[in-house]
């Protein structure tokens, strides 16, 4: 009697309507399930990275470094450079080396105080571009020393054939 009631011509369209909802759900949640994360646990290799990153809590963070710069003041100027500068030398990157002399720098200016002119120069962030520079420099000397030794051997040149007319 059900099925006969729900099959009947009259509520047809009503089924197919339902039908279709039903596997547009089912297809929805298959769908979406793929992207839904799971939950199971994590195994054991970030719990071991942070056991074995615990005794490097000592290390210098860029926040901490930005914090020194801009915790600079004029009694604390020299002390502060002296404990930045390994950062910078060592580890900073091209950028973070560039803005923090960039601060460093500004913060100078504004205590009235001189920034070492050779503070910082040797750091690794900066080590490509000053070879890149020292080849270009050697290249242009090698170079105007050739256009100097060409010019002296034309000269010489026409010197000779000057007598010879």
């Amino acid at each position: 009697f059900i099925l006969h009631y729900y099959f009947d011509h009259k509520h047809y369209p009503i089924m197919r309507v339902f039908a279709v909802f039903l596997l547009a759900v089912l297809a929805t949640i298959g769908y979406t399930e793929g992207f839904s994360p799971s939950f199971q646990r994590v195994t054991s290799s970030s719990q071991l990275y942070l056991s074995t990153a615990a005794p490097e809590a000592t290390k210098v963070s860029h926040s901490d470094i930005r914090k020194q710069i801009s915790g600079l003041s004029a009694d604390n100027f020299d002390s502060t450079l002296k404990e930045i500068e390994p950062f910078l030398v060592n580890e900073a990157g091209a950028t973070f080396y560039a803005k923090s002399m960039r601060r460093i720098a500004t913060k100078a200016k504004a205590l009235s105080k001189s920034l070492p002119a050779d503070y910082a120069k040797e750091a690794k962030a900066t080590q490509k571009r000053r070879e890149k520079q020292k080849a270009f420099i050697e290249a242009k000397i090698a170079e105007a020393a050739s256009a100097a030794e060409s010019e002296e051997a034309d000269e010489a040149a026409e010197a000779e054939e000057a007598p010879a007319e």
